[in-house]
């Protein structure tokens, strides 16, 4: 599944945060999702500390474990699963083939 998670920086750690995000080493970025989440992409809008993260992760306890790590400086008030084009179509025309009959 696909998954975009809103993030919010805590405003008071936002500083600290965005200080750690910027001179995280190859390693911790190499390691920072765990084995079954794989991240997509990641939009920032850094001047209000949030954004957007879009993964991919058919594992529950790997997709909280991943957010936990985040816990302490940020909040993730939505993680919403989305659908690609083709899967949307696909889904839309089961909804309304269903509904016909």
């Amino acid at each position: 599944m696909i998954f975009m998670c809103h993030y919010q920086i805590d405003r008071d750690k936002q500083s600290d945060t965005q200080a750690f995000f910027a001179n995280m080493t190859p390693e911790q970025i190499s390691g920072e999702h765990p084995d079954g989440v794989k991240q997509i992409g990641r939009w920032h809008d850094l001047p209000n500390g949030c954004g957007w993260i879009v993964v991919e992760s058919d594992n529950q306890e790997a997709l909280t474990s991943w957010i936990m790590g985040w816990s302490g400086q940020a909040t993730f008030p939505t993680v919403t699963p989305v659908a690609d084009d083709d899967t949307a179509r696909k889904l839309v025309k089961a909804m309304l083939a269903s509904q016909q009959g």
